[in-house]
């Protein structure tokens, strides 16, 4: 693999549902050559916003070796593809992720639709999200192919991929390429994903869709792995600089 590349835009630390200390994290950043980091702990609420906001207060950044954003990756809280905490406290992040997979695992665990139709609620709820301004980045999009509902990626078609990629595009929204993203489709032999997945990614990236990579890692131990995300990157056709890298970590 000729690919590489030194930024890590989705980690998580002990401020949210991370097992290491900011300080660990770093560590490891620096052990792993990362130039750049986005912190982007979660939020599933306006009260947890306002937590993470008083905690990352306490980081007194010119500790630290590494160049990092401090941001949030908040989740959808219903069918209208708003995110679980509004706008005005989100602007006070650096960067901010948003995951349109939450509420597949609460409101519609127990939902008779079809996957057909489940499909076509969750590619809405990702268009809709693709247009909120306060949202950066798309993390990991498409990961709905663990239990309950096991969504599988031929669901996807091109149709309704091409519709996504467009608003993407059209709104400045960056595609998270994430290293993890096969966990996600654990039911599903590995060849079948990995095929279906860059069917997705080839169709996002003719649209002119940008892409970001992250590890979304727990612990320190998974800070700059972004090995599968290069891959994945370099089989696209990507080049180091057609990733995106936020101004404040360059």
């Amino acid at each position: 693999m000729s690919l590489e590349f030194h930024y890590d835009l989705h980690t998580h630390t002990n401020f949210s549902d991370g097992r290491s200390p900011l300080k660990d994290n770093v560590n490891a950043a620096v052990a792993n050559g990362i130039r750049g980091m986005a912190v982007t702990d979660h939020v599933f609420s306006q009260e947890g916003a306002e937590k993470l906001l008083a905690d990352y207060a306490t980081v007194d950044r010119s500790k630290y070796p590494v160049k990092m954003l401090l941001g949030c990756e908040t989740a959808v809280k219903d069918e209208t593809g708003a995110p679980c905490a509004s706008a005005e406290i989100l602007s006070k992040f650096e960067i901010v992720l948003m995951d349109c997979n939450y509420i597949l695992f609460n409101k519609f665990a127990k939902c008779s639709a079809s996957p057909e139709a489940l499909c076509d609620i969750f590619c809405d709820i990702v268009a809709k999200t693709a247009t909120r301004p306060e949202v950066k980045i798309l993390a990991h999009p498409f990961n709905f192919g663990l239990a309950p509902l096991n969504l599988r990626l031929e669901l996807f078609t091109d149709e309704k991929v091409a519709h996504i990629a467009d608003l993407c595009r059209k709104h400045d929204k960056i595609v998270e390429i994430m290293n993890q993203m096969y966990y996600w489709h654990g039911n599903t032999p590995y060849d079948d994903f990995h095929r279906e997945y860059l069917r997705i990614l080839t169709i996002m990236k003719k649209a002119g869709c940008k892409f970001s990579v992250g590890s979304d890692t727990h612990s320190c131990c998974g800070i700059g792995c972004l090995l599968w995300s290069l891959r994945i990157a370099e089989e696209l056709g990507l080049k180091e600089e057609d990733l995106y890298v936020p101004e404040g970590l360059k």
